[in-house]
């Protein structure tokens, strides 16, 4: 199979161009997951009662849920009873008014809500009880312990896994092609349907997944060098 830099400069161009679908995917997504797993891995941490035990079991049987079929699973439920829902509401849009990339975010966060509250967990673990114990022993509560003591000195802690995390939610987005959302994988195949050569087409959503991820990994080991020198300046 020849490689043609034609079909590849073409393919290339359609990915950029469905790049601000990929964007909005992986920060809608990390924003929500990052709250909610940070959420999540406080009450574990914590031990709060009902809800530590639901969580921890929720969290362990979701993880074994492959995404593409977690996808499939809520695009299906999505279109077999959105009509009832919408009749029950009395909503009048049609389903196909409705675009199914809020299946794909309820899908990607659902899946790195739970990464990512295990990669803040195991952050949370590493900071010394010794931290809680001397923000209590000044009169702070709780959460202004957590606040003003412990997220300054978890937030470096946590940069690696949830940079890895990040890695992952890019390129798991591009599974939600299979829902009919076009993103980079979907826009950079598009122009080989007419040469029938996927090669180029794949080749070029790598290059920009690859460029994608590397942009954000710089600009978060910067943010992780202040968070470093930040924590050495309390130590």
């Amino acid at each position: 199979m020849a490689f043609d830099l034609e079909n590849f400069l073409k393919s290339l161009q359609e990915a950029i161009n469905y790049l601000p679908v990929t964007i909005k995917l992986t920060v809608v997504t990390f924003v929500f997951s990052l709250i909610i797993g940070s959420v999540i891995a406080i009450i574990r941490n914590y031990n709060i009662p009902l809800l530590s035990e639901f969580f921890a079991f929720f969290v362990t049987v979701y993880n074994g849920l492959p995404l593409m079929v977690a996808l499939v699973i809520y695009n299906l439920l999505y279109m077999n009873y959105y009509s009832r829902i919408a009749s029950f509401f009395h909503i009048s849009k049609a389903i196909s008014d409705i675009s199914p990339i809020y299946v794909g975010y309820f899908a990607l966060i659902m899946s790195s809500s739970c990464i990512y509250s295990e990669t803040i967990r195991g952050a949370l673990k590493s900071i010394d009880k010794l931290q809680y114990e001397a923000g209590y022993s000044i009169g702070l509560n709780k959460f202004q312990t957590l606040r003003r003591i412990i997220i300054p000195q978890l937030i470096p802690v946590a940069l690696p896994g949830l940079t890895n995390n990040l890695v992952g939610t890019i390129k798991g987005s591009n599974l939600v092609s299979a829902i009919g959302i076009l993103e980079v994988m979907g826009g950079a195949i598009t122009p080989c349907a007419i040469s029938y050569s996927y090669l180029e087409g794949y080749l070029a959503a790598a290059v920009v997944y690859w460029g994608f991820s590397a942009a954000l990994e710089f600009l978060i080991k910067r943010g992780e060098h202040y968070g470093t020198r930040y924590r050495r300046s309390l130590a």
